[in-house]
């Protein structure tokens, strides 16, 4: 089949693709040219190609990244909080699909499924608002506790330097493990059952059938995964770290840092060189995992 024959054959479905591709261009493309902002002492009156470029053959900002005290100690908390997230939040999912799988009851193993997708659902700002209200002074979390110990003292839990980065895992935790446990629980749907009954026959017991089938079964997903995962290590969620602070937290990540710098402070081409540097780590922190990962199992994603 020659080119116009397969085009005409699927010309259809290339009307589907188009306005995604479309989209893709306008959204995500397109703007990448921004990113000269980083390179020049911007001016927003004269715009993108007659601001002046930067000192030290454009790298200038760059270069303030690096330096800057401040900008550094943004990147290395969004290191730490993504790192956190990876370590407690990346397992999390495996674990409660095994876990939901291993339910016997149907009705209550639906149950226990749809209770887990649903935080899934709601909104970080209405997350936000819930721990807001629970945690508050005479909020509930205080009242139980009063009620338990008549010797607890009132806290503004919220306000605790020390337990704002366990509440930004907590809560990141709770609202999605559920929903990520789904691709892990289909791909243990899709585990063929003879490989269990064979288990049975030899004498293995649920345990032995999870740790010898199940695991396994779940291996090329969960690298996968993981292999995404690490180029996201320098994205923060902006949504949730923003709306928890407050004048009592200090504790900035890159997401927080370019909004008040480049949209707050209007210093754009610094908020720009943030974004590119992160950027550039991301994607080879990717093709480094990537690489890892086929030396060392044969698995890549790329």
């Amino acid at each position: 089949m020659n080119k116009t024959a397969r085009f005409k054959r699927y010309f259809p479905v290339y009307m589907l693709i188009l306005p995604a591709f479309i989209s893709a261009v306008i959204f995500l493309y397109i703007p990448l040219g921004g990113l000269v902002v980083a390179f020049k002492d911007y001016d927003i009156f004269a715009g993108f190609w007659a601001s002046p470029w930067a000192d030290q053959f454009g790298f200038k900002h760059i270069i303030g990244v690096i330096q800057n005290e401040f900008l550094r100690a943004s990147i290395w908390n969004t290191l730490k909080l993504s790192l956190l997230n990876m370590i407690i939040g990346f397992p999390a999912p495996i674990l409660l699909a095994i876990l939901i799988n291993e339910l016997r009851l149907g009705p209550f193993k639906k149950t226990v499924q749809t209770i887990s997708y649903m935080p899934h659902f709601l909104s970080w700002i209405s997350v936000i608002g819930l721990i807001t209200v629970f945690f508050a002074e005479y909020g509930p979390v205080n009242d139980i506790l009063g009620t338990l110990n008549s010797n607890h003292t009132r806290q503004l839990y919220l306000a605790e330097q020390r337990l704002f980065v366990p509440f930004l895992v907590g809560l990141n935790l709770w609202k999605t493990m559920g929903f990520q446990s789904i691709v892990f629980i289909a791909t243990i749907a899709g585990i063929d059952p003879q490989l269990y009954e064979a288990a049975k026959v030899d004498g293995a017991g649920r345990f032995k059938q999870c740790i010898h089938i199940t695991l396994p079964g779940l291996y090329t997903i969960a690298i996968l995964l993981l292999v995404l995962s690490v180029g996201a290590i320098l994205s923060s969620n902006f949504e949730l770290v923003f709306g928890l602070q407050n004048p009592f937290i200090d504790f900035e990540v890159i997401d927080t840092v370019i909004y008040r710098r480049g949209l707050m402070g209007r210093d754009y081409a610094a908020a720009t060189a943030l974004g590119l540097v992160r950027g550039v780590i991301a994607i080879l922190l990717t093709l480094g995992a990537n690489q890892i990962s086929k030396k060392t199992i044969g698995l890549s994603i790329i």
